[in-house]
Order: C-alpha cells, then sequence, then structure tokens
C-alpha cells in the first residue's frame, strides 16, 4: 500500500498568492485617437481631398509652370555662307582641263580649271576693238580741237567727234569689264581660279563635259569645319526661340549628341510647311559632322509674357467652361474659370483668371472633378 501525496504547505500557499494577484490587476486602457484639427468651411467651387491623395497629384507654382521649354525641329548641316564660295562658269563653254581636286588645299587665285569657249573669244575680241575705236576718236576730237583753236574748224564737227569720243571711252568701260569677268586666259580660254583660301570641299566639274552660267557650282571651296545647322521651326514654336539659346543636336551618326546656340532666326515662313529657318552654330567644331547630315534639335526657349501652363491642368466643364484648379491650402483646391491663348509646344497661355504666384494642379485635376474632361 502505498504511501499517500501530500503537496507541501509552502509550494500551494505561493501559488493562491500569484493567482489572486492576477485576478486584482485592471486590463489597461485603450490609446487615446487623437481628434483631427478642425477645418474651415469650404466655400463655393471648394474641394477638399485627403493628405493621403495629395501623392496622386502633381502641383505647379505658376512662376515656373512653362518657363524652360523645350521645342523640337527636325534639322539638317550645311556649310555656311560666309564661309564657303560657289565656283561657276561664266560663259558657255566645254571644260579642257580640270586641275583640282575635292580635299586640295587651295589660296586665293589657284588654278581649278580650264574652259574653252568660243563666247571668250567674242567678248575679249569686243573689247580689242573698243580700245581701237577709241584710239581713233581720241585722235579725231583731237584733230577737230586744232582746227578749231586754229580758227578753220567747224564748231558742229568738233562736237560731233566729242560726242563720238564719250561714246568710244563707254564701249571701252563696257568692254573691259566684260573681259574682266572671265578672269585670266586668252583667246577662248577661260581659267577658273579659287576667290578664296580653303579646301576643296564639292567638285562636279568632268573634263570634257559642255558648261554654261546656268550650270550651277563646278567647285565649292571653303572651311570644312565651318558647318552649322539650319532647323525648321514650326510657326507657333518661334515665340520663345531666340539668339543665344542653348541648342541640344542628335545625330544618327553620332553617338552623344551634340551642343549649339542659336544664331539667328529666319524672318520668312515656308507657306507650305508653316516653318521658319533656325540657324544653330555649334559650340565646338566636330571632324565626324559632314554637310547634307540630317540631325533633331532641342532648342530651349525663353517663356512668352504672361502666364501659361501645361495642356494637361486645364479641365473642360459643362462643355464650354475651361477651369484649372488652384491649391488654396495643402488639401483644399478651388476650381478657376480661364482665359486661355493657342497652345503651343504642350503649354497654353493663361489670359485670365489666375494669379502670379498661384499654384496650380497640372495632374489628377479628374480626381477632384470626375465630371469634367480634358480635352485640349
Amino acid at each position: 500500500m502505498s504511501a499517500p501525496f501530500f503537496v507541501p504547505t509552502i509550494v500551494l500557499a505561493a501559488a493562491l498568492s500569484g493567482l489572486m494577484a492576477g485576478c486584482s490587476e485592471k486590463p489597461a486602457p485603450p490609446p487615446a485617437v487623437q481628434a483631427e484639427p478642425a477645418q474651415p468651411p469650404l466655400k463655393p467651387g471648394q474641394v477638399r481631398v485627403k493628405a493621403a491623395s495629395l501623392k496622386y497629384m502633381d502641383i505647379q507654382d505658376l512662376s515656373q509652370a512653362g518657363a524652360g521649354r523645350v521645342v523640337y525641329a527636325p534639322a539638317r548641316m550645311v556649310f555656311r555662307d560666309e564661309m564657303v564660295s560657289e565656283v561657276a562658269s561664266p560663259v558657255a563653254g566645254r571644260l579642257v582641263d580640270v586641275s583640282a581636286k575635292v580635299g586640295d588645299t587651295v589660296k586665293v587665285g589657284t588654278p581649278l580649271a580650264s574652259i574653252s569657249s568660243p563666247e571668250a573669244s567674242r567678248i575679249r575680241g569686243d573689247y580689242q576693238t573698243a580700245v581701237v575705236e577709241l584710239r581713233v576718236a581720241e585722235a579725231e576730237a583731237r584733230r577737230q580741237q586744232m582746227m578749231t583753236d586754229k580758227g578753220i574748224g567747224i564748231a558742229s564737227e568738233l562736237f560731233v567727234a566729242q560726242a563720238k569720243l564719250q561714246e568710244a571711252r563707254h564701249a571701252v568701260d563696257t568692254a573691259s569689264r566684260a573681259s574682266a569677268y572671265l578672269g585670266n586666259g586668252g583667246s577662248d580660254v577661260i581659267q577658273l581660279r579659287s576667290p578664296r583660301a580653303g579646301v576643296v570641299i564639292n567638285r562636279t566639274a568632268v573634263p570634257g563635259s559642255s558648261v554654261t552660267s546656268d550650270t550651277g557650282s563646278l567647285f565649292t571651296v571653303g572651311d570644312p569645319t565651318a558647318l552649322w545647322i539650319t532647323a525648321d521651326v514650326f510657326e507657333n514654336d518661334l515665340r520663345g526661340v531666340r539668339e543665344g539659346a542653348p541648342v541640344r543636336i542628335e545625330m544618327p551618326s553620332l553617338d552623344q549628341p551634340v551642343t549649339g546656340k542659336v544664331q539667328r532666326v529666319g524672318s520668312a515662313l515656308n507657306a507650305q510647311t508653316r516653318r521658319a529657318t533656325v540657324f544653330v552654330s555649334l559650340d565646338q567644331p566636330n571632324p565626324n559632322l559632314r554637310a547634307g547630315m540630317l540631325a533633331r534639335v532641342g532648342i530651349t526657349t525663353t517663356a512668352p509674357a504672361g502666364m501659361s501652363v501645361p495642356i494637361n491642368a486645364v479641365l473642360i466643364k459643362d462643355g464650354q467652361r475651361s477651369i484649372v484648379f488652384v491649391q488654396v491650402a495643402e488639401t483644399t483646391f478651388e476650381a478657376r474659370t480661364v482665359m486661355l491663348g493657342q497652345p503651343s509646344n504642350g503649354f497654353i497661355p493663361v489670359l485670365g483668371g489666375l494669379n502670379p504666384g498661384e499654384k496650380v494642379v497640372v495632374k489628377g485635376g479628374l480626381l477632384l472633378d470626375g465630371s469634367a474632361n480634358q480635352l485640349l
């Protein structure tokens, strides 16, 4: 028969004491909920959103909206007009010798080609004839003057001789300028010479071919690094293009874009394309560039006078009203009816309804007015 099991008095007393202590503790009160600060009542046309919704919106200051926009336009690389000369034939003839080749370095007066031309022979012959006729007229005028001085001349004959002398001088002057236009050479041969120092950039002259004054350029002489960009910019984008504006130039043949500046803006528009030419000079010469290369330029423009906002900021309300939401408090926005100008390059001028320094909702305006739409 086993002995009875007894719990020690001390252990039992400790357990009972702990149980009673646990039952006597009160549960901790829940944390107090902090009340949101009271918001002022909304005025007509105002909307309030939760602070968490602000991350879905883009809000811009009117002083910054529209500044530093970039206008993109197609472009091409061309030679600078003042750094390149075109050499053409002054008369009809045949190329008998072409001495200059593309890449040759030439000086002023360096022979480029020779042209045989019957017309040149006639022009030079007319000059020689005019010189002879001038000598005859001078001699006759002296004879008539001498006879008049001796009292045996006739005044009318002296007058006629002097008139013929003036006519002969005029004929020599005209023939001389025509002969000088042909340049150096003898008889029917014309020497085409370089009008400037530089490099022969292009040559279309072929020995034995016939040429006229309408054939066009036979040689292009100039500095091969004297290149610039001509960009065709839309009429609506010209307002913010200024001389000296920075330009980014992208070309398929280059790994990295190059930079430049607006040199001048053309004064005439193309009637068909409604574009004007903007001339861009390169900041640094690039030996990999060639005339005729195509490019795409991004011209940094200045904001037009007054205020402008991105087109996405404008909503159409009730099918006829243009509205913009202005931030009047951190989570409170007000719908403003605005008067707008003509959009250009993603921005639109604001003619009325907004004040400088106000903040407008550029993205997320439809969260504030679901019944509006964006049709611009």
